[in-house]
């Protein structure tokens, strides 16, 4: 896959990251997913593809990234951490001063819209949200999926877009939702928030539906920025 680059983007969050690190793990996580049989994604709901995705992703994040690591406690915030932080207490690690959040999403549907695995969806999203189980999340790294990878006659989900900003803040996340009974909180991205990230693109699927819809849905201004091929 051709990914339009964001050239600019380097930042030092406990451990630096540019945007040939963010592209080195998309690619990777891209031949990933690509050797898993078709059958398992039709068999799965989309949200645990995403989660699948999102898990996958960090590894390969801190293999491209020097000095991280994924946060070792299973509610640890953000997901990737310096590795000076190994050996923190659970208590800090649930909420360490450095370090990234990772959050995806495949994108909202229009209404009355029926698709499902293996079928491309970017001329049937009404929006991208990402959501997170709280408000504080600051330091995000937000990418988006699809069903676009073709790879004998199977669209495999990959990576086609991923946008970052270190200026959220409570105010650019809704309200809480699912505060009663067994519900997971959830909190999705305010309009705020988008054109934050959509000012903070790295990478976008070097595809014209693809980047209009994105930068439409974002905000986003893509400048001249050149294109590199992924695998």
């Amino acid at each position: 896959m051709i990914y339009k680059i964001n050239k600019t983007f380097n930042r030092n969050l406990g451990f630096q990251v540019s945007h040939n690190e963010i592209l080195e793990s998309v690619n990777s996580l891209n031949l990933f997913l690509e050797t898993l049989p078709p059958n398992l994604y039709r068999s799965i709901d989309f949200k645990t593809t995403g989660a699948l995705i999102g898990a996958v992703f960090c590894t390969k994040l801190v293999e491209n990234i020097q000095d991280s690591v994924v946060n070792p406690i299973e509610k640890g915030h953000p997901d990737i951490i310096p590795t000076s932080g190994l050996g923190s207490s659970e208590e800090i690690l649930r909420n360490y001063p450095e370090g990234i959040e990772i959050k995806g999403t495949i994108g909202n549907l229009k209404t009355g819209s029926n698709l499902r695995a293996g079928e491309v969806r970017v001329s049937k999203i009404s929006g991208i949200t990402w959501q997170a189980h709280h408000r504080e999340v600051n330091y995000l790294l937000g990418v988006v999926w699809d069903f676009v990878n073709d790879k004998n006659g199977f669209n495999f989900p990959a990576i086609t877009g991923a946008f970052f900003s270190d200026t959220l803040t409570p105010d650019d996340w809704g309200e809480i939702s699912g505060t009663t009974g067994r519900n997971t909180k959830v909190t999705g991205m305010r309009k705020s928030g988008k054109i934050k990230m959509g000012e903070g693109w790295i990478l976008l699927y070097d595809n014209k539906e693809y980047v209009n819809r994105y930068s439409k849905l974002l905000n986003i201004d893509i400048g001249e920025q050149g294109s590199l091929f992924g695998n």
